[in-house]
């Protein structure tokens, strides 16, 4: 052997950066479940987590909690930078964007509305109804966009967090019992 012992190690050190993907990547199926199944309240957890690996990836200035509890202001914008993203990396996903965000945004404040309302209404079976409608609504709505999220993301099936953990079961608990109240009174209203 002609190696020298006493020599410096010359093994390469450099530390490369791990690149955050501006989006959030989540499967959407597991997305679909995970709105429906915490009635809605994972909208706002998708939205902080979307602005969270942007301000990552991008530095910029931003407060990814607020734009998470305001999500249907930003919307808007998260879909235009994926599509941006899309755009620049030369290659095109076909998508209605601007439709999908406004369509998001209007089924979100109706649902929000109906719910300052539900005080007044007296039919609780009505309210069911449209809560059985609205969610899963919201939920496809919110679907649509991830695909297009993923893509930007370079990850278009989510197949890297498309399993279930034990936070996602933690926020799913809840809803899962308040479907099933939901359910028994509306089907009590009716038999």
């Amino acid at each position: 052997m002609t190696e020298n012992l006493f020599a410096t190690p010359t093994a390469n050190l450099e530390i490369t950066p791990q690149t955050t993907p501006e989006f959030y990547v989540v499967s959407e199926r597991k997305l679909f479940i995970l709105s429906v199944l915490s009635w809605g309240l994972y909208m706002y957890i998708w939205s902080y987590k979307h602005w969270s690996n942007y301000k990552k990836a991008t530095q910029d200035d931003i407060w990814p909690w607020a734009r998470g509890l305001l999500c249907i202001f930003f919307v808007h914008k998260l879909y235009r930078r994926a599509d941006h993203q899309i755009r620049i990396t030369g290659r095109s996903y076909i998508f209605d964007y601007e439709q999908w965000a406004t369509m998001l945004v209007v089924v979100t404040v109706v649902a929000h509305i109906v719910d300052r309302m539900s005080d007044h209404i007296e039919n609780m079976a009505a309210l069911a109804a449209w809560l059985f409608i609205a969610i899963p609504l919201r939920a496809y709505l919110m679907q649509k966009g991830q695909a297009m999220l993923n893509f930007a993301a370079g990850d278009a099936e989510g197949a890297t967090n498309s399993r279930f953990n034990f936070w996602n079961y933690l926020i799913m608990a809840p809803g899962i019992a308040l479907w099933g109240v939901m359910l028994y009174i509306t089907l009590r209203s009716y038999f």
